[in-house]
């Protein structure tokens, strides 16, 4: 599975709130911080819902685990 790499572009002064609650949703503080998001169709939602603010690209690396698959590999070590 492909990933996603996102950066925030623009700041976020006078921006809506759904689209700022959008950006911390994809883990995005500050401008030009960086995020390296799994390829799910609800990750491609939440971008093109603030693509004006933020630079995307697909990469080839490996998709970082999810919440519950980190929290699972922590339970079992």
């Amino acid at each position: 599975m492909a990933a996603i790499k996102v950066k925030l572009v623009k700041g976020l002064s006078g921006i809506s709130a759904d689209h700022r609650a959008t950006v911390v949703g994809l883990g995005l503080k500050k401008t030009n911080s960086v995020k390296l998001l799994p390829d799910t169709p609800q990750t491609v939602g939440m971008i093109s819902k603030v693509s004006y603010l933020i630079e995307w690209e697909r990469v080839d690396a490996p998709a970082p685990a999810g919440r519950k698959a980190r929290k699972k590999a922590a339970a079992r070590s």
